[in-house]
């Protein structure tokens, strides 16, 4: 009795020979789901393949980046290898001009520049740091260098105005202030105010912490002296600063 119940035909549910039997029918959605997928499938396939490629692209945009940066570093190391001044130079415009979105071509940037400082071109040093550092994101960890650098290009220019507003800028910059400090004071006596010049070395001596040194203490302590008897307190102007790159 129960085989014939399990056979009748209330319990045979009738085959729609125009549907076809597809993937979803064998996940057990829910119908509503099955139902959503089979009307959307199209629109669905194209967000996937365009996932795909979105993904595959970037994958290879990465890979390609990582080999512009590694070709970029090695030319830039073999140009600063070079020991004419000349080749040197060139080897470095070619790594801007091949590898121009890399941290190798910033730095080569600035390799140009300190070549033009160290042949006392201040004026194409000046001009070359100043394009490097509007190019610079203000958080770039190279910005404070580019802007050290373009403050002593000033300075060895007279433009005493345009130095000390970079000065000012890296007083409060880890790693710079006591650059900053000193070179502000400096470039007061070369514009021939001593009451700035000594208010910056006190200041400087206030900023400094318990890991303070005391030999550099004793030279700030030294030119707060001279200022106060009226004597000249200045220091020659240093090379261009320059940092390990990392």
């Amino acid at each position: 009795m129960s085989n014939q119940d399990l056979f009748s035909q209330k319990n045979i549910q009738p085959i729609d020979p125009e549907r076809k039997s597809d993937i979803l029918d064998e996940l057990n959605l829910p119908p509503k789901l099955k139902t959503f997928l089979r009307e959307n499938a199209r629109n669905l396939q194209i967000i996937a393949i365009t996932t795909a490629v979105i993904v595959v692209g970037w994958i290879l945009y990465d890979q390609y980046t990582d080999l512009q940066e590694n070709k970029g570093a090695s030319l830039l190391s073999a140009a600063l290898q070079e020991s004419s001044v000349d080749q040197k130079t060139q080897t470095l415009a070619n790594v801007i001009e091949q590898y121009p979105r890399t941290s190798a071509a910033r730095w080569s940037s600035v390799e140009i520049a300190h070549l033009d400082y160290q042949a006392s071109r201040f004026q194409e040093a000046a001009t070359r740091y100043e394009t490097i550092l509007k190019k610079l994101p203000g958080d770039s960890p190279l910005a404070p260098l580019v802007r050290l650098n373009l403050a002593q290009s000033y300075e060895e220019l007279a433009d005493y105005d345009k130095a000390l507003g970079q000065y000012q800028l890296l007083k409060g910059v880890t790693g710079f202030s006591k650059e900053a400090y000193l070179a502000l004071g400096r470039v007061y006596g070369l514009h021939n105010e001593p009451d700035s010049a000594r208010r910056v070395y006190e200041e400087y001596l206030d900023s400094l912490g318990e890991e303070s040194d005391p030999a550099i203490e004793d030279q700030v302590q030294a030119k707060i002296a001279l200022l106060q008897i009226g004597q000249p307190a200045v220091a020659p102007q240093p090379q261009p600063a320059e940092k390990t790159k990392e």
